[in-house]
């Protein structure tokens, strides 16, 4: 019991340790859990506990934190990059899609103007404008279209080590009909009778929010997110593979820091 007890304490204790400016680079390992729906729409969700590597790099030009960005204009308050996104292949037991092809991991690359437009003394708000384009992780890189999510964003940085980071998001999504035919698309020869042919047109897929929060406490990282997605009068919410119009992912990580500069 020492060291979660230890551990323990050092959380609670946390404003009390070692305070300094960031550093341009730390590099640590813990453990990241993860509990989501197969997809957007399922009924069944999956659950993951997984080591995961810890860096965080805060370059002029490149940037690593909540994912890799790449800063193409940055100004008092318009910041333009490039930035990824990676999500889990699909359980390959989901009910909905019994006897379908699997659905494979996928990574997200586009361009991201944001706009800060109302400042507060220690955050701001902010409106998003990411454009992602989707590709398959099975070996070809498939194209499976794009995804649109203009957003409203509240954000608190941490200026300091031990200060919280906080971001609210919320705003629709948008996305190809490609997109939304990879995910929702019933072809004839996977039809049934509980599950007829469909095809999935583009456009607008739902709405989204998220809030997400990290802080340095002392040689120990904590962050963690917690999302709702509702696909409710969405071109997909007719297709027979979106069972639950409405979902909560959710995940959290924890991370021993061993090295910064």
């Amino acid at each position: 019991m020492r060291l979660p007890v230890s551990l323990l304490l050092v959380l609670c204790v946390g404003s009390a340790l070692a305070q300094g400016p960031l550093p341009r680079l730390e590099l640590g390992a813990g453990l990241f859990a993860l509990s989501a729906p197969d997809y957007r729409g399922s009924s069944e969700s999956s659950s993951y506990l997984l080591p995961a590597p810890y860096i965080k790099y805060r370059g002029e030009r490149l940037r690593v934190d909540e994912g890799a960005q790449g800063v193409i204009f940055e100004s008092d308050d318009f910041l333009f990059t490039v930035s990824g996104n990676l999500s889990p292949p699909a359980d390959e037991d989901t009910p909905e899609r019994e006897g379908m092809d699997e659905l494979e991991a996928i990574i997200e690359i586009g361009p991201a103007l944001n706009y800060r437009f109302f400042r507060l003394q220690r955050s701001a708000w902010w409106i998003d404008l990411p454009l992602r384009y989707a590709y398959t992780l099975d070996g070809d890189l498939d194209n499976i279209g794009w995804v649109f999510q203009p957003r409203l964003s509240w954000r608190k940085p941490a200026t300091r080590l031990g200060e919280w980071k906080l971001r609210f998001n919320i705003g629709p999504l948008y996305a190809s009909d490609d997109h939304h035919a990879y995910f929702y698309s019933v072809d004839d020869e996977d039809s049934t009778p509980s599950r007829p042919a469909f095809e999935a047109d583009g456009g607008f897929s739902g709405y989204r929010s998220e809030f997400t929060y990290s802080r340095r406490i002392g040689q120990y990282w904590l962050g963690g997110f917690l999302r709702y997605d509702d696909l409710g009068n969405s071109e997909i919410d007719d297709s027979p593979l979106v069972s639950d119009n409405g979902s909560w992912t959710t995940g959290i990580a924890l991370a021993w820091v061993f090295h910064e500069i």
